[in-house]
């Protein structure tokens, strides 16, 4: 679904952004598309500012994961579009969410609360699914420009020793490692023009890597308690890695004078030292700014927007933080 404020195409970005930069859209669409890219970058940079592209909802089955010392837990893999987590539900109601701290100082399981909570895990994996036993692992390349491009993966194998195996991508086929494996620790792919599925020997998928994605990692969370649904539904905030190129490509704000603003940005505060187009440069960031503000109000219309009921309050001496007492 698209995300953004009233977003537009590239096709219709990318003039506006040529025109207040000094550029020819069809003379030079290959670097005006890279401040196009730029201008969303920006954008998701200043999520603390904006709160912007924190819409992105997805329905995610809970899968049984090991963690390294054995003990297994229910959890789920973010998905590659989703760069963290806003909220989590739950038949409807939300769950409570708590960060690696609570997990490292308190110990995951302690104080029951009888409310599933969700943890967001410190590490970071190489694929969706784990292995779900020892074996060999397989890859498939959807495109045939990418046949022939190598793809190396890092392993423990089935005697325990850490290893890469380099795959060469086929196009009519599947490329499998000489070796059974154990577990996956990382991924390096090559640049590519599709899509490539990582998979079990048995056809078990483990991962399907987008086109932009090289040096894949996902995030996974896990329930303290058991989640009797066996489905949860995640609000996170957009990953901003997949860049736009086509014509129909979707750039997230499409408010003309906020493009046209950032594009002066841009033009007056690179690789400058001169002060006065530094401050110009700034100038038009306050303006671009001031437009994103009004198209967010717009957006927003009379909704009430809650705060903090601690904002603004005096901050007291206490052994534990607010809320992991």
């Amino acid at each position: 679904m698209p995300t953004g404020l009233n977003p537009c195409t590239v096709a219709e970005a990318g003039p506006i952004m040529a025109r207040s930069m000094g550029f020819s859209w069809e003379q030079d669409r290959t670097e005006v598309v890279e401040y196009v890219n730029k201008f969303r970058t920006l954008l998701y940079t200043e999520y603390e500012k904006f709160k912007l592209f924190d819409d992105s909802f997805h329905c995610i089955c809970v899968q049984n994961f090991v963690e390294e010392t054995g003990n297994p837990y229910q959890g789920f893999t973010l998905p590659n579009s989703v760069l963290g987590p806003v909220a989590v539900f739950a038949y409807g109601l939300p769950l409570r969410l708590r960060s690696r701290w609570r997990e490292a100082h308190n110990g995951i399981g302690v104080e029951s609360s009888g409310r599933v909570e969700a943890f967001l895990m410190a590490e970071q994996f190489a694929t969706e699914r784990d292995i779900k036993a020892i074996t060999k692992i397989k890859l498939y390349t959807e495109h045939e420009k990418d046949a022939g491009k190598k793809v190396h993966v890092e392993v423990i194998d089935a005697s325990n020793r850490q290893r890469r195996i380099e795959f060469t991508l086929m196009h009519d086929g599947w490329a499998v490692s000489p070796v059974k494996i154990r577990k996956i620790l990382s991924v390096s792919l090559p640049v590519r023009s599709g899509s490539v599925l990582l998979a079990q020997q048995d056809g078990y998928e483990l991962s399907l890597y987008d086109p932009w994605e090289t040096a894949p990692s996902y995030r996974r969370m896990k329930l303290r308690d058991q989640c009797p649904k066996g489905t949860v539904i995640v609000q996170g905030t957009k990953n901003p890695r997949q860049k736009v190129y086509f014509d129909h490509d979707i750039v997230e704000v499409g408010n003309d004078l906020v493009i046209e603003e950032a594009g002066k940005f841009f033009k007056y505060g690179e690789s400058t030292t001169d002060q006065k187009e530094i401050q110009t440069a700034e100038y038009h960031k306050t303006k671009m700014d001031g437009y994103l503000h009004g198209e967010i109000a717009r957006q927003r219309g009379g909704a009430i927007q809650d705060g903090s009921k601690f904002k603004g309050g005096r901050i007291t001496a206490c052994k534990d933080l607010p809320g992991y007492t």
